[in-house]
């Protein structure tokens, strides 16, 4: 059961940072509806993986599982800043590419994207250890 739970954790990860994120947030047009179907993705990946991660900490192990679920909830921070600073802003299409308020939010989907790339990373380190 925990080589599942890592395989699937693992893997969503994979497909939202290699698949998901570079389709939605290079689009050129529509960046907004863009966003807004990428944030969908990221809050049910949440809702899904936040409970998995606990289950993998409490009946597997506790180390590894607490510094998994700590990884993702620096996402579900980041997400949360991100969501609260979109609503602030309105469009984003709006906003010159290089005007601050679009810079600051554009750094903030990087810090997001960075730490679940390094989330990908450590979790496929440790599927790969308990294999």
């Amino acid at each position: 059961m925990e080589k599942v739970i890592l395989s699937l954790y693992s893997g969503s990860l994979f497909t939202i940072v290699f698949i998901v994120s570079p389709v939605l947030l290079r689009t050129e047009k529509n960046k907004d509806l863009a966003g807004h179907f990428y944030g969908r993705i990221l809050w049910n990946f949440y809702r899904i993986f936040l409970p998995l991660l606990v289950v993998y900490t409490l009946l597997f192990d506790f180390s590894e599982g607490v510094i998994l679920f700590l990884g993702l909830g620096i996402n579900v921070f980041i997400s949360k800043r991100l969501k609260e600073f979109k609503r602030k802003l309105g469009s984003v299409e709006n906003l010159d590419f290089y005007h601050p308020d679009r810079v600051k939010f554009r750094r903030l989907s990087y810090t997001s994207l960075s730490f679940l790339l390094l989330n990908f990373l450590l979790s496929a380190t440790i599927l790969y250890k308990n294999l």
